[in-house]
């Protein structure tokens, strides 16, 4: 997926407590600029030193970089450290820049040297967008709808759950609220979990993951707050005292809710209360400005026993008025009202149409420097999803059916025919994809 050049990134560089301006590069220019620091490294006649790259790079990205490398302490210890902060945020957004890469480069001799053109760009393109993303400060209607659009563009088929969630992030972004806390209903594999991963990359950049069938019995809600005295790891610190350290400002999602034991859930019911809690030591910790969601498949394996008849389409499914009250009777019955009424929203997501599987798996191929034909996409939807566990499986299907092709395609040098422009040209035979239409790599000199 290839795209324009920016004036400037905005990295936050949580180490110096500052946000960085890094300058955006054409394409062309990046790539010059990249060939011109390989060379220089190869043809080296000594050993680069890692400090001299690391304020090489700082000059060349970092906007005013002037002014930034002018204020360096005078400390070597604590200038070097600075030095670094600044370049990890650099290579953050352009990693084949790391000095790593650049080495790794030099001596497999194939991915910079041996691919061109829209292949090049597309395995840019992945790196970049691998990097860590940066939040979005929810003050304004201007930031709301630019979470919504990222949400949108990544999560398929879940537009009215988006919508949702928006509409109480808006109390958020006004001051109104602090911390909120929802509930995620639906099918497995239809992206309640990742639609709270997206969100956590972009609210906070703080996201943490709780599977809550690790917590069944009585005893193991202690993880969360520690050991309490007289037991093994008394005086060692609890996972959410490690992270109430980091920030008070999290995205938690709590993993199949309903699997937990109910002292997990009377833990939580303060902790939804102010967003506080207390550890095993007798500690406050802060989660005030958090998000807690919780996912659950309560409800569904109901809605799939309901004898056909009355409330079903034409298709036979049960109708969303029905599938809606099946589930919210079950959730009655499973969860506590204490719980039910802390929880801000309950958002319930849809089963996938197979056009969602298909839109899904365009977002995966996307990542690759492939021709996204409808026989691939039709071969992905029809080998990768299922009915019972939604498109779980196609990133799964992907990467050991299609991505396996395209790097052996790159291992062996084997590029495009078409020209700089081209991207590998899959075909479906006998139930596999197969790239054609490649020729050997003949390297040539810088």
């Amino acid at each position: 997926m290839t795209k324009k050049a920016k004036n400037t990134y905005k990295v936050v560089c949580d180490e110096l407590s500052l946000v960085l301006f890094v300058k955006g590069f054409p394409l062309e220019e990046e790539r010059d600029l990249y060939h011109k620091i390989r060379t220089k490294i190869e043809k080296a006649a000594s050993p680069v030193s890692v400090e001299e790259y690391k304020q090489f790079i700082v000059g060349q990205f970092l906007q005013d970089s002037k002014k930034f490398l002018d204020s360096l302490p005078n400390d070597l210890e604590e200038s070097a450290d600075v030095l670094d902060s600044a370049y990890q945020s650099i290579v953050g957004v352009y990693p084949p820049f790391a000095l790593e890469f650049i080495c790794n480069d030099l001596n497999a001799d194939t991915f910079f040297k041996g691919v061109d053109g829209a292949v090049l760009r597309h395995l840019h393109g992945v790196a970049a967008e691998a990097g860590t993303p940066v939040p979005i400060q929810l003050s304004s209607i201007e930031d709301i709808k630019s979470l919504e659009e990222h949400l949108c563009d990544n999560i398929v088929g879940q537009q009215h759950s988006i919508e949702a969630l928006v509409r109480s992030l808006k109390l958020l972004a006004s001051g109104l609220s602090q911390h909120s806390a929802f509930l995620f209903v639906g099918p497995t594999g239809v992206g309640k979990s990742q639609l709270g991963k997206l969100l956590g990359e972009q609210y906070s950049g703080n996201f943490y993951k709780i599977n809550c069938s690790e917590y069944a019995n009585a005893h193991e809600y202690a993880k969360l707050i520690g050991a309490p005295p007289g037991y093994v790891g008394h005086s060692e610190k609890s996972l959410l005292g490690e992270k109430a350290e980091e920030s008070n400002r999290w995205v938690f999602l709590f993993d199949e809710i309903e699997k937990g034991h109910h002292k997990l859930y009377d833990f939580l019911l303060s902790l939804l209360d102010d967003g506080t809690c207390t550890d095993n030591l007798g500690n406050i910790l802060d989660f005030s400005e958090s998000i807690f969601i919780f996912t659950s498949n309560q409800g569904i394996s109901e809605i799939k026993r309901n004898p056909m008849g009355f409330g079903r389409t034409a298709a036979g499914e049960p109708t969303k008025a029905v599938a809606r009250e099946v589930i919210e009777t079950s959730l009655k019955k499973n969860f506590s009202p204490e719980f039910l009424n802390r929880l801000d929203e309950i958002i319930y997501f849809n089963s996938l149409r197979k056009e969602d599987v298909k839109e899904i798996a365009r977002l995966q191929l996307e990542k690759l420097p492939l021709q996204i034909t409808d026989p691939l996409l039709n071969f992905v939807v029809e080998g990768g999803y299922s009915a019972e566990y939604g498109a779980r499986n196609i990133a799964r299907f992907i990467k050991n059916n299609v991505s396996i092709k395209v790097a052996d395609a790159i291992l062996n040098k084997q590029i495009p025919k078409q020209g700089e422009d081209a991207l590998y040209k899959p075909r479906i035979i006998d139930n596999e994809m197969q790239i054609v239409g490649t020729k050997k790599y003949q390297s040539s000199s810088l």
